[in-house]
């Protein structure tokens, strides 16, 4: 009889064990997972050009945006090349990842006319956005009556493709038409690119420190369940 409840004893006590390391084990497993996948960490690069070009009928303002290094471009030109000079941007990104997942992009034009006045005359904007390759899509082709205006463009889908470089291309025409005065000036651009880089997994130290805590708690309360008996 005594023999029998040694052994029930030692069984409870293997018992108590198990469930002790099953539930660090449950507890690391779920840590693991928060940290790799709850916790992706988000990102944003931005570059912006303010320095108010003026684009006239027949002309285009032509902007280069480079995330990846300091550089990009502004200016303006006409079928026989470049107007005046060529701008860097007042802010200027330079820590691009092209391995990160890209999520959103937005680009935006704040745009007004350049004639006085309360009232402003029609202008047909054509804004056009291009890839590294030249290859390009419009975007926005409108005829507006300008005070000053903001465009905004989502470019998500298909289009974030074309920044996978980190590089974009975009050129703002006054279109030629009879009938419309078409002279405007683009008093900032800039693009807004949104981006996930993975959770950091933590290292075998940590997980080890981790790990080594979970047990002592773990022993410290079943300590203290059997103080309690």
């Amino acid at each position: 009889m005594q023999e029998s409840i040694k052994n029930t004893n030692v069984f409870d006590k293997y018992k108590d064990l198990l469930k002790s390391g099953f539930a660090v084990f449950a507890m690391l497993g779920i840590s693991l997972i928060f940290n790799t996948v709850a916790m992706a960490v988000p990102i944003t690069y931005e570059e912006v050009f303010d320095q108010n070009l003026s684009v006239r009928e027949g002309q285009r303002a032509v902007y280069n945006f480079d995330l990846n290094t300091i550089g990009g471009s502004s200016f303006v030109k006409d079928s026989s090349g470049i107007i005046g000079s060529t701008y860097l941007p007042t802010l200027d990104e330079t820590t691009f990842d092209t391995s990160l997942n890209l999520t959103s992009a937005l680009l935006s034009f704040r745009i007004g006319g350049m004639d006085g006045g309360n009232f402003f005359p029609r202008e047909r904007i054509k804004i056009k956005v291009t890839g590294e390759n030249g290859t390009g899509a419009t975007i926005f082709n409108e005829t507006v009556f300008l005070g000053i205006e903001t465009f905004n463009f989502n470019l998500t889908g298909s289009w974030l493709d074309w920044l996978g470089d980190g590089k974009l291309r975009t050129v703002a025409i006054a279109v030629n038409r009879n009938g419309f005065d078409n002279d405007f000036r683009i008093r900032r651009a800039s693009l807004i690119v949104n981006a996930q880089a993975p959770a950091p997994v933590p290292e075998p130290a940590s997980l080890i420190l981790m790990g080594s805590g979970l047990i002592g708690l773990a022993l410290y309360g079943r300590k203290k369940s059997q103080t309690k008996k």
